[in-house]
């Protein structure tokens, strides 16, 4: 019997030890970083606070793909690329915020990812009420994603400075 963290999907599917391990080991650079930043030496916190808005806007730029590749799976003729056509406008949106957040920086940057983080959250959670991204996914994404944004929150919060 698999152990797991996060909740089976209706259809009773568990999430994927592997995608389990991988999501939370995907957080170490949040919390390291921003622990770093609040907590490590005055001269590593700036950086520290760059490199968290820089992985975080990594992180949007990889959840924008997941969702394209939602999209791809889900289009298998012109009408589905016609119904399909949201789907991939939005899974642009979040590289062109991560990038926008990178360009602004600061508090401002820190903030940006973490709303792109519970954006995109919102549309997977839309995909798996539609029944096209499996349950375990939501319920993955979830919890990895509000933890995500809560340590973009923490950056903000503690000055979100650029060097």
């Amino acid at each position: 019997m698999e152990r797991t963290f996060f909740a089976a999907d209706p259809q009773g599917m568990r999430t994927p030890l592997w995608a389990e391990r991988l999501g939370l080991a995907g957080l170490l650079p949040f919390f390291g970083l921003a622990a770093l930043a609040w907590f490590g030496p005055a001269a590593s916190q700036a950086p520290a606070l760059l490199a968290l808005l820089a992985y975080g806007a990594t992180i949007l730029s990889f959840l924008g793909g997941i969702v394209w590749g939602f999209a791809i799976a889900d289009t298998r003729n012109e009408a589905d690329l016609g119904r399909n056509a949201p789907l991939f406008i939005l899974g642009v949106l979040p590289q062109l915020l991560g990038w926008g957040a990178l360009l602004a920086g600061g508090r401002v940057g820190h903030l940006a990812v973490a709303a792109g983080l519970v954006g995109v959250l919102w549309i997977d959670r839309r995909l798996v009420a539609e029944g096209r991204a499996p349950g375990w996914y939501g319920a993955l994404r979830l919890r990895l994603s509000l933890l995500a944004a809560l340590a973009m929150l923490a950056g903000a919060v503690h000055g979100g400075v650029m060097p």
